[in-house]
């Protein structure tokens, strides 16, 4: 008996689930026929239910590019986060606002964690040099940074805006002993990140941006060498918009990323782990009133180069292919307070990693692999200005939700926004 109520109850679920869906989808054409939405809205859970989609237009382009916060002006913005284990504390939360002081000038900031995992200036220590001190030296006790802040202005001249971003981020460790030596230990991160955007004719649109972050870190002990680590990473993205037809637009987009640095032992310096970088992409996007699907493929190179150590070992490379990369995504508004989303990725890499064999020689592997291909699900509620966007957990769909005898989380990811 208790076999068949488990299975009624997962049967009646999964009977309302379908009904909703049918009832919401068919309600779809008459949504999108209606006046187009305030398109202020969305972040990081969007793009990750439209299976990362880089072809699209969303406040999270604002991480990389400041001119966006022109198109997303009075506009509050940031995510709740994920499960990380903690009741208390989302994965990945941030939070962001930016205000329209008139026409022309748009003021925002970004207040970000040492959780935040996207490509900006806002993210902290991303090659992690304060735990390769704190793990080679014994005596290191460096505070990892955290709470960083990025201000940010943009300012629009007929059909341009020109972005502007900066954002610091430090933390010291000092001891001084009644009697004897103490030591020093102390982290920092300058980032600058500048952004252009406009429209060249009505038909061809575009965006550029490139950023820079300087993360250093440093121990001073009373007596003896003082240790010093220090990266300068760079990156720049491109994006351009081919209007084809009123309702189809080509998108091309090309990024580029490196990083270099060094750690100082005294007067002897040896360089970090080098990375390069490159990638370029082309995609479809179909928008007519308030429904969007935006896809295609893209390809990635990256190097990571190991400098050689005397006779010890001699320079290494790893070197990584990935073609293609199918980003592909799907948005439409179910009713007016209620948006449907989905998405897919695939790819498929090379990987050429060399070790040492001697002093002066490598030994060389390439193999194929191939990323997890993923379907995405998403789902957005709004309520006038007010946005909560989430990534699906799409086992719902084959047990149910968690608080009627599902065994997973309903939602993965949310983000939330408030244009006013």
């Amino acid at each position: 008996m208790k076999k068949s109520s488990t299975f009624f109850r997962s049967g009646f679920v999964l009977g309302v689930i379908l009904f909703a869906f049918i009832f919401s989808f068919s309600t779809l054409l008459l949504a999108q026929e209606g006046e187009k939405k305030d398109m202020r809205y969305g972040g990081y859970a969007r793009l990750y239910s439209m299976g990362d989609n880089p072809f699209i237009v969303d406040p999270d382009n604002i991480k990389t590019n400041p001119a966006y916060a022109s198109k997303y002006s009075n506009f509050l913005w940031g995510d709740i986060g994920g499960n990380n284990g903690n009741p208390t504390s989302g994965f990945g939360q941030f939070a962001g606002f930016n205000y329209s002081v008139n026409k022309e000038f748009t003021l925002g900031a970004l207040l970000t964690r040492d959780d935040f995992g996207s490509r900006s200036i806002g993210a902290l220590d991303p090659r992690g040099i304060v735990n390769l001190i704190n793990t080679s030296v014994t005596a290191a006790n460096i505070v990892p940074l955290n709470n960083n802040i990025e201000l940010l202005a943009s300012y629009g001249f007929g059909n341009y805006v020109l972005g502007l971003g900066l954002s610091y981020a430090s933390s010291s460790n000092n001891f001084t002993p009644a009697t004897g030596t103490g030591d020093k230990n102390s982290a920092s991160q300058l980032g600058v990140n500048i952004g252009f955007m406009g429209d060249l004719t009505p038909g061809f649109k575009f965006d550029i941006d490139f950023a820079l972050a300087m993360p250093s870190a440093s121990y001073e002990p009373g007596t003896g060498d003082k240790v010093e680590a220090s990266n300068t990473l760079m990156a720049a993205n491109a994006r351009g918009f081919l209007k084809l037809s009123n309702k189809f637009s080509l998108v091309p987009t090309f990024s580029f990323y490196n990083s270099t640095g060094k750690v100082d032992v005294g007067s002897q310096s040896d360089d970090l782990v080098s990375l390069m970088g490159l990638g370029a992409g082309v995609g479809l996007s179909y928008q007519t009133g308030n429904l969007i699907i935006s896809g295609g493929p893209s390809f990635v190179y990256e190097t990571e180069t190991t400098a050689a150590d005397s006779t010890i070992s001699p320079e290494l490379k790893k070197t990584t292919l990935t073609f293609p990369a199918w980003n592909f995504g799907a948005e439409w508004y179910f009713t007016d307070w209620l948006i449907g989303r989905a998405g897919y990725v695939a790819s498929t890499f090379s990987v050429t990693n060399q070790a040492a064999a001697s002093g002066t020689t490598v030994n060389e592997n390439s193999r194929t692999g191939f990323g997890t291909g993923d379907v995405r699900l998403g789902i957005g509620f709004r309520f006038g200005g007010f946005t909560l966007d989430a990534t699906v957990n799409d086992d719902i769909l084959r047990q149910g939700f968690n608080n009627i005898g599902g065994a997973g989380a309903t939602f993965a990811y949310l983000s939330a926004s408030y244009a006013f």
